[in-house]
């Protein structure tokens, strides 16, 4: 009965029409969670009452994803970004039987790409479900309840294959939840487990890549690494207070051996090689049961046994996935050209940028996602009680970073927050989890920034009124009240406590304010640097800047003080180095033109004049011997600082304007491009 009601409901997802109210997901789910919900307090003989009470934890969590379902149908129209070339194989594979994809591209309306080399995973993981849909199609056109498309290529491409593809993700990523929340709730509070899981869903780039992108890998490769790691502590940790091995003592020898059995290991092997398949990456979860393997207290041989024989029967296990995978590979290789490893390739694992997949503003981990910096916090925490478990989540979380930081595109692109990391969120779960324990039981410790709260909120309202930012006898929006606390909170230099100690490094680094972090931790550092004076080059500039402005001859910013200083990325010069700026002198009258000195690390290393009245171009050449002592690898300091101006026309004997006699401030100066590069 249960089966029948769960076919029918997965029949009526797969059919409603788009863009269907989330409540009516919600109301036709219920009745489908509750039969389940029933039969189950069946099997286990309990009342039905007394069982939601003992599970309200799980219930709760069902509810969660029966609204993120219903949200996923609503909003999710379609498949998306690297999900094309997944869906495109998949139906050229059942229909076309290749893997030319350019006429799904075609008619689903994506532009070309210069390969489509991708794992086989979510291709596979989406079949059983998508040649069900294909299946019945095939049945209702053959009966005559529909027509065939009249455009036999859009066959395959219709709303109910593509739910199938996406329904498929989100229920191995939902069951993946539901793993991971009974795993908690076996050390921690039931409460606390629910609470955990839940932030870790949707307080975390999951909630996005299981209802928004589902059709990208994130959503089961989080799925299938839930799976194996909760299924490696359930069956490679021995009861608490024995070991497997105790049987040497007494009991029998055959029964110390067997853990894991062979099924077990067959299953380890199975969704490690089905999470391999989605994302390579995954494999780093191997660590895990390598670590909860050799972390037992056993003479040396026994522990190596137990591990070649996990690993042999896990091998098999996930043979089936590596096999297609290799077989895929071989077939997209050879069709496109495609470098994948070393200098110029998509990965290079000798260099990584993994600190800033991390911290950086640009979808860094913890810096998008605070609930993953305190869920870390509590990972380090987490090693005094279940070592093995926290040791291979930190060093898994370590090596995710650095193959990350390692790839071509190391910031994701479009990317919603640090979503490589997704599986990773599994092995910091019960960080997570202790964290909030910890907060449960020290009320002072969630009474805390309560209180901080209140009081910096206060002390803005103050420097809101002392500044004159707020109106003293008149009413003002609140609206506007709030931004402004805002402005005042965030005023540089602003230190965003999420990216500690990444910004503060680099601050003491490159000797710059540490909310520079924010925006030049991605820039490359190269052994040359040319930029235009738009928006762009707002991020470099620090001190003496007024505003940008446009004119004929382009964008352009004021220098307001002296000296102007801005950032600028360089490598480590091998010879001299040739420094071209363009300026121009505001006009006035009388006609003046300023005198400037360019300045690198506070050291002069040239003068030149402003263009008047239009702007001009000042190279300057600065010896190897200067270079090698006043430069360095990483942000230099250069400053323009102000000479003072002298008259265009000696002969205009006008007195000058109000802005010449004044001694303290710099002429304002335009400037418009700078370069910088290497000589012979």
């Amino acid at each position: 009965m249960l089966a029948a009601c769960i076919a029918l409901w997965l029949g009526l997802l797969l059919t409603l029409p788009p863009r269907p109210s989330p409540w009516l997901v919600v109301a036709s789910g219920l009745p489908v969670l509750a039969l389940a919900s029933w039969q189950a307090a069946r099997r286990r003989t309990r009342p039905w009452r007394g069982f939601l009470d003992d599970t309200a934890d799980l219930h709760g969590l069902a509810l969660v994803l029966l609204y993120a379902l219903g949200v996923l149908l609503r909003d999710t129209h379609g498949i998306t970004t690297d999900g094309v070339t997944y869906f495109a194989q998949l139906r050229s594979l059942v229909f076309d039987r290749d893997l030319d994809v350019a006429r799904e591209f075609t008619v689903l309306g994506q532009p070309p790409r210069p390969n489509h080399v991708v794992p086989i995973g979510p291709t596979l993981l989406w079949a059983p479900l998508y040649l069900l849909v294909t299946l019945g199609d095939g049945l209702g056109r053959l009966v005559g309840l529909w027509r065939a498309p009249a455009d036999a290529a859009t066959l395959g491409l219709t709303t109910p294959y593509m739910r199938a593809a996406l329904l498929s993700s989100f229920a191995i990523g939902g069951a993946g939840l539901a793993a991971l929340l009974v795993l908690l709730r076996a050390q921690f509070a039931k409460g606390v487990a629910w609470t955990a899981v839940t932030l870790l869903f949707g307080a975390t780039p999951l909630f996005w890549y299981m209802v928004y992108e589902p059709a990208m890998t994130h959503a089961a490769s989080f799925g299938f690494a839930a799976l194996f790691a909760v299924a490696s502590v359930t069956w490679l940790t021995p009861p608490r207070g024995q070991t497997p091995y105790e049987s040497r003592k007494g009991s029998d020898p055959r029964t110390a051996t067997t853990r894991p059995t062979v099924r077990q290991s067959l299953v380890l092997g199975t969704l490690l090689g089905g999470a391999f398949a989605v994302r390579s990456q995954e494999v780093l979860f191997a660590l895990l049961p390598a670590l909860l393997v050799f972390g037992v207290a056993a003479p040396w041989p026994d522990r190596v046994a137990r591990a070649l024989r996990l690993a042999g029967w896990a091998f098999l296990g996930a043979l089936p996935w590596l096999v297609l995978q290799a077989v895929h590979s071989y077939v997209l290789f050879s069709r496109y050209d495609y470098n994948l490893l070393g200098q110029g390739g998509y990965f290079n694992p000798l260099q990584s940028r993994w600190i800033d997949t991390l911290f950086s503003s640009w979808h860094g981990l913890f810096s998008w996602t605070p609930v993953v910096y305190v869920a870390a916090l509590g990972t380090i925490a987490y090693v005094r009680r279940e070592w093995r478990w926290g040791v291979s989540a930190l060093v898994i979380l370590f090596l995710t970073a650095w193959v990350n930081g390692a790839t071509q595109d190391w910031a994701a692109g479009w990317s919603f927050g640090g979503r490589r990391f997704s599986s990773v969120l599994v092995l910091l779960a019960p960080g997570l989890a202790l964290a909030i324990e910890a907060v449960l039981r020290r009320p002072l410790l969630a009474l805390a920034p309560v209180v901080a709260g209140a009081l910096w909120w206060n002390h803005l309202l103050m420097v809101q009124y002392t500044s004159g930012m707020l109106p003293k006898d008149e009413p003002v929006a609140f609206s506007r009240l709030v931004r402004q606390q805002g402005d005042v909170a965030t005023r540089g230099p602003y230190a965003y406590p999420f990216a500690f100690p990444a910004n503060a490094w680099f601050a003491w680094r490159h000797d710059l304010p540490i909310d520079k972090y924010d925006v030049l931790a991605p820039v490359t550092i190269g052994p040359s640097f040319e930029t235009r004076f738009d928006r762009s080059v707002e991020k470099y500039l620090l001190d003496g800047w007024e505003a940008p402005t446009g004119d004929d001859w382009g964008s352009a910013w004021w220098i307001r003080d002296t000296p102007a200083t801005l950032a600028v990325p360089l490598a480590l010069p091998a010879g001299r180095v040739s420094i071209t700026i363009r300026t121009r002198t505001r006009l006035d009258e009388p006609m003046v033109q300023a005198a400037l000195a360019l300045e690198l690390n506070g050291t002069q290393v040239g003068q030149f004049a402003a263009g008047v009245p239009e702007p001009s171009s000042a190279t300057l050449t600065v010896s190897a011997e200067v270079a090698a002592r006043v430069l360095r690898t990483g942000f230099n300091r250069l400053a323009i600082r102000s000479l003072g101006v002298s008259r265009v026309d000696p002969a205009d004997t006008r007195p000058p304007g109000p802005l010449a006699r004044r001694r303290d401030a710099a002429w304002p100066v335009a400037v418009y491009e700078l370069s910088i590069s290497h000589l012979p």
